[in-house]
């Protein structure tokens, strides 16, 4: 009887092993993530006709570039009945140049306005009303109006990041001489004597960019997991405009992961392609699970942080244009090979298994 517990034991041992080696996958998630870049505007211009009083925001308008005290002010705004958005008797103003840049190929997941906005008063339902233009102003989307709730200034967010405004959008839509803002103040009443004024109106693109990982060094095969021989990742952009970049590469430690290798001063060219390679052989000392490669211009911007939630979490300050998520088993990294990790879970059932026997042993002694 006790030599059939022993070896009911050992079997159990020996399937733990063998499970060890057969199933060497992990379920993480691998993807190409999407990241959301703010931008402000740095040229504004007034609708003069068929506009309200066809002056927009007549007094400082530029104010509207950064989120400061100054504001741009539309006085007695509107003519007439500008109780509707698109009529003539809203004033209307636009704001562009907001140096977008965003490689060529990225979808384009949403669009976010913020306007910071104060008015004189409530009466007579005041409102603003944001729409946007993607090719200098010739079309616009179907503008998004919200009515007022405060005479201090505050905080009114037009669209989100899911919201692409009833269109498609492509990346070159974006550049300073098509992409434009265009700002709508009315309200219900006549005569119009409701001032408006605008703090800060910067717009928030939310975008996936054309960067994945691929298993061979001429990037045809993309791949999301790398482990035993598959050991060397191949990263790839398409559409990156011409200048240089840099690619940190994050392993899945501490704070998200930890920044384990740089690639700096990757040059592009007219083609727009963009590559960069990791051998996670370099590192022994890596933490298998979801890695993630960045992509930031080389110059202008703060270099990447250590961890990799600090440079996830703003991506203003470190200029991401890029984020791939990739899976890396223990077994791709020299640290963890599957033969190690089996010898370990070995090690670890025998170790059960003797303090069982002893346990058992002292019971029958006593």
């Amino acid at each position: 009887m006790k030599v059939l517990k022993h070896r009911r034991v050992i079997s159990i041992v020996v399937v733990l092993v063998v499970l060890t080696f057969l199933v060497p996958h992990y379920a993480w998630a691998a993807m190409n993530v999407s990241v959301t870049r703010q931008y402000s505007p740095s040229a504004n211009a007034a609708i003069t006709s068929g506009a309200g009083d066809n002056d927009g925001f007549q007094t400082t308008p530029a104010n509207a570039y950064a989120d400061d005290t100054s504001v741009a002010t539309d006085t007695n705004s509107g003519f007439g009945d500008n109780s509707v958005p698109t009529g003539t008797g809203t004033d209307k103003h636009n704001y562009y140049n907001f140096g977008i840049s965003l490689p060529s190929g990225s979808t384009i997941n949403g669009i976010q306005v913020r306007a910071d906005i104060s008015v004189d008063s409530l009466t007579n339902g005041p409102y603003t009303a944001i729409r946007l233009s993607w090719n200098g102003g010739t079309s616009w989307t179907t503008e998004k109006s919200i009515t007022l709730t405060g005479t201090a200034e505050t905080t009114y967010n037009y669209g989100n990041s899911s919201d692409t405004w009833g269109r498609t959008w492509s990346a070159t839509e974006f550049t300073n001489g098509n992409f434009r803002v265009q700002v709508i103040n009315g309200d219900t009443g006549n005569p119009n004597n409701r001032d408006f004024s605008l703090d800060w109106i910067p717009v928030s693109i939310t975008f996936t960019a054309p960067w994945d990982s691929y298993e061979d060094s001429g990037r045809t095969t993309i791949r999301d997991t790398f482990q035993d021989t598959f050991n060397i990742v191949y990263m790839k952009g398409t559409g990156y405009p011409t200048g240089n970049y840099t690619v940190s590469y994050y392993d899945a430690g501490a704070n998200g992961g930890q920044k384990i290798y740089t690639e700096s001063n990757i040059s592009v060219n007219g083609s727009g392609i963009l590559n960069s390679m990791y051998n996670l052989t370099s590192n022994p000392g890596a933490t298998p699970g979801t890695w993630h490669a960045l992509v930031q211009p080389y110059s202008g911007y703060t270099p990447f942080p250590t961890d990799y939630d600090a440079a996830a979490g703003a991506p203003d300050t470190y200029g991401i244009l890029g984020n791939d998520s990739f899976i890396v088993e223990p077994s791709a990294i020299p640290e963890f090979p599957t033969i190690i990790t089996g010898i370990a879970v070995a090690a670890a059932c025998f170790g059960i298994y003797y303090w069982m026997r002893r346990r058992r042993l002292k019971h029958v002694k006593t």
